[in-house]
Parts: C-alpha cells; structure tokens; sequence
C-alpha cells in the first residue's frame, strides 16, 4: 500500500531485463532490447554522478557513484521481484509458528 512510482521502477528495470534476454534466447535480434536499455541505463547514471560530483565539489565519488546505485537498483529489484514470486500470505518480519 505505500509503494510509491519510482519505488517500482527498479523491479521493473529487472524484469525488463530478464523477460529480454528470455526474448533473446528464442530470438537473438531482441537481444538489442536489454542491451539498449543497459546502455541508457549506464548513460544516466555517469551523468547523474558526473553532475553530483560537480555539485558537491567531490571527484572521488565519480567511479564508485555509479556502481553503488546501480547495486541498490538491481537488489531492491530484483529483491522486490522474488518477495513477490515467494509472497504466501505470511509476514516475512514475523517468525513462522
């Protein structure tokens, strides 16, 4: 109930990736699909980071900026996606009985 737009990009980025490269497997030329989408993926994030390092007067965070958010996404993604295949009615916070 309170996810919010941009908390549900991520999964969706995941699954996107995967349902293309099952699409690839079947069908090579869809392969295009992911790996153009990794690429835009990868073009915002070094400018997004570029950006903030300007911003913030901070070099260092350059290289490590964009592997750090793009580790978040891909495990709160795909973190999201596998609490969601294994969802049995159970609250995962609460110890099983």
């Amino acid at each position: 109930d309170t996810l919010r737009w941009r908390q549900g990009l991520p999964p969706l980025f995941v699954l996107s990736l995967l349902l293309g490269l099952l699409a690839g497997a079947f069908l090579p030329v869809a392969l295009w699909l992911p790996a153009g989408e990794i690429a835009l993926y990868v073009l915002v994030l070094f400018s997004v980071s570029t950006l903030s390092s300007i911003r913030e007067k901070k070099w260092g965070l350059l290289p490590g900026l964009p592997l750090a958010i793009s580790v978040m996404h891909t495990s709160w993604g795909a973190g999201f996606l596998w609490s969601m295949i294994r969802a049995d009615g159970r609250k995962t916070n609460q110890p099983s009985k």
